[in-house]
C-alpha cells in the first residue's frame, strides 16, 4: 500500500469519529464543534458550581452588611395581643375596703413602638465585621476563578498531551506495519529469516495495542473536559512544533515569590480573616459596655370587663433605655477568651497560607524552568534518534544490524518526538500554573495561550511521517509532517 493512500485512509478514519466520537444524543443537544481554549475557559467559568457558590457568598455577605447597617437606624414596629382573662379581687382595691369580686373577660392590646440606638458599639462593630466579610468573599471569588482557569488549562492541555502521545503511537504503528509488508515480501524470496518476520509482526501487534490505549486515553481526557465545558466538541487547539513558546518572565524565583505575597488573593483573604477575628474581640469586649437606646411607644388597651369594669386605656411613653450587664456568671469573659483564641487561629492560618503559597510558587517555577531546559534537550534527542534510525536502517540493509535493532531505533525515534511535544505542553501549562500561584493570572494570559494553540488539519494526529527511513516518497512527506518537529 502506498504511503499517501495509507495516510489518506487514516485521515478519513479519524475524521469519521475514531478520535473524537460524539454521542448522537449529546450531539443533538448543542455540539460545540471546534473548541477554542478561550471558549473552554469562558464556558467553564460560567458553568462552574464553585464560582456560582462564590458569587452567592458575596451576595450573602452584602445582605449581611445591609442587615447590620439597618440596625443602626430607627426600628419601628407594631404589636397586637389578645388575652382571655379571669380576674379576682378579695380585699382592698384602690381605697375601697372589703372587695370580693371576680370577672372573666376579653382584653385587647395594640400599639406602635420605636427604638433608636444612641450608644451601641455592638452595632458599629457588626457593620465593620460585615464589611470585612464582603472583602473576604470577593477575594475568595478571585481565588476560585484562578482555580477554574488552571483546571481548564490542565484538562485542555491534557487532551492535547494525549493527542501527542497518540500521534507518536500512530506513527510507530504504521512504521512497523509498513515494515511487516516489506519483510513479508522479502520472505517469499527467502531473503529474511522467519524469526525476523515474527519479531516484526510482534512489534506491530504491540504498537497496535499501544495505539488502542492511546485512543482510550484521548477519549477519557476528552470526556473530562466535556464535563467541565458542558458540551461535546470535535476538535481542540494543539501546540504545533513550529510554534515559538513565550519565555519565563521574570526569570528569577524571588520576584515571583514577592509578586505572590503582594498579589495573591488567598493571602489578602487570610489577612481579612485576622481582621475579622480582631473585630470579634472588640465585639466581645464591647458586650461589657452600656447600651443606650431612645425608645418610644403608643399602646391602646381595650377590656370588655374586669374587677374595675370595662374600659379603654391609652399608654404613651418616650424615654431612654440603658442596659449594662453586671454579672453574667463568667459568660462575657468566656466569650472574650474565645474571640482571642479565634485571633490566634486566624493568624496561624495566615502564616500557613503564606507558606503554602511560597511552596506552590517554588514548585510551579521549578516545573517551568525544568520543562524549558528539557525542551532543547528533547529536541537534540530527536535529532540523535533520527540519526540512529537512519544508521540502523542502513545496517539492516547491509547485514550489520538486526531487525530488533531497527525496531528499537524506531521506538526511540517516535518516543523522542512524543517527549519533545509533551515537554512543550508541560512548559506551557507550568507558565499558567506559575501565574496562578503568583496571583497574576488574568484573562489576557488565557487569551495568549489560545493564540499559541492552532486547530490541526483534518485527520491529525495521523498525519505524521510514519515512512521508514531510507524510502523516498516526496508526495507523502509533503502531506505528512514529522511528529513533534522542531521549531
Amino acid at each position: 500500500m502506498g504511503l499517501r493512500k495509507l495516510a489518506l485512509g487514516v485521515s478519513v478514519l479519524l475524521c469519521n469519529g475514531l478520535l473524537f466520537s460524539t454521542n448522537p444524543a449529546v450531539a443533538q443537544d448543542g455540539n460545540l464543534g471546534d473548541l477554542r481554549f478561550g471558549a473552554a475557559y469562558a464556558r467553564a467559568r460560567g458553568l462552574s458550581p464553585d464560582i456560582n457558590a462564590a458569587n452567592a457568598t458575596i451576595d450573602a455577605a452584602k445582605r449581611s452588611y445591609d442587615t447590620a447597617r439597618a440596625a443602626q437606624f430607627p426600628q419601628l414596629g407594631v404589636k397586637a395581643d389578645y388575652d382571655y382573662t379571669h380576674q379576682s379581687v378579695d380585699g382592698d382595691y384602690f381605697g375601697v375596703a372589703d372587695i370580693d369580686r371576680s370577672d372573666t373577660f376579653n382584653r385587647y392590646g395594640y400599639g406602635v413602638g420605636l427604638t433608636q440606638g444612641v450608644y451601641r458599639p455592638d452595632l458599629l462593630g457588626a457593620v465593620d465585621l460585615a464589611r470585612v466579610g464582603i472583602d473576604g468573599a470577593e477575594l475568595a471569588l478571585s481565588e476560585t476563578e484562578a482555580g477554574v482557569a488552571v483546571q481548564v488549562a490542565q484538562e485542555y492541555l491534557t487532551v492535547a498531551d494525549k493527542l501527542e502521545t497518540l500521534r507518536a503511537q500512530y506513527a510507530e504503528f504504521f512504521a512497523t506495519d509498513e515494515q511487516v509488508r516489506q519483510i513479508e515480501n522479502r520472505q517469499r524470496f527467502g531473503l529474511v529469516k522467519d524469526s525476523d518476520v515474527a519479531l516484526v509482526r510482534a512489534a506491530r501487534a504491540s504498537a497496535e495495542a499501544n495505539k488502542i490505549d492511546g485512543e482510550n486515553a484521548v477519549e477519557a481526557a476528552r470526556l473530562k473536559l466535556a464535563l467541565t465545558v458542558g458540551g461535546e466538541f470535535k476538535r481542540i487547539g494543539v501546540l504545533m512544533g513550529q510554534t515559538p513558546l513565550p519565555l519565563l518572565n521574570p526569570s528569577d524565583l524571588d520576584t515571583w515569590i514577592k509578586t505572590a505575597l503582594d498579589k495573591r488573593a488567598a493571602i489578602a483573604a487570610a489577612k481579612k480573616g485576622v481582621e475579622a477575628a480582631l473585630l470579634g474581640v472588640d465585639l466581645a469586649k464591647g458586650a461589657r459596655l452600656p447600651k443606650v437606646d431612645l425608645v418610644g411607644s403608643r399602646v391602646w388597651f381595650d377590656a370588655d370587663g374586669g374587677v374595675s369594669g370595662a374600659r379603654t386605656d391609652l399608654d404613651e411613653r418616650i424615654g431612654v433605655e440603658v442596659k449594662l450587664p453586671i454579672f453574667t456568671s463568667g459568660a462575657l469573659s468566656a466569650n472574650i477568651a474565645k474571640a482571642q483564641s479565634q485571633v490566634e487561629i486566624a493568624e496561624a492560618k495566615a502564616r500557613s497560607t503564606e507558606l503554602k503559597i511560597k511552596a506552590g510558587v517554588q514548585q510551579a517555577y521549578m516545573a517551568a524552568v525544568s520543562a524549558y531546559r528539557q525542551i532543547d534537550a528533547r529536541k537534540r534527542a530527536i535529532e540523535a534518534a533520527l540519526d540512529a534510525e537512519r544508521t540502523t536502517r542502513v545496517g539492516l540493509d547491509v547485514g550489520t544490524a538486526t531487525t530488533a535493532d531497527w525496531l528499537e531505533s524506531v521506538r526511540k525515534r517516535y518516543g523522542a518526538e512524543r517527549d519533545y511535544a509533551r515537554e512543550r505542553l508541560a512548559y506551557l501549562l507550568s507558565l499558567v500554573q506559575l501565574k496562578a500561584a503568583a496571583g497574576v493570572l488574568g484573562r489576557e494570559d488565557m487569551s495568549r495561550v489560545e493564540l499559541l494553540l492552532k486547530f490541526p488539519e483534518p485527520g491529525w494526529p495521523a498525519q505524521t511521517s510514519f515512512q521508514p527511513v531510507g524510502e523516498e516518497d516526496t508526495d507523502a512527506s509533503a502531506t505528512a509532517p514529522t511528529s513533534g518537529s522542531a521549531p
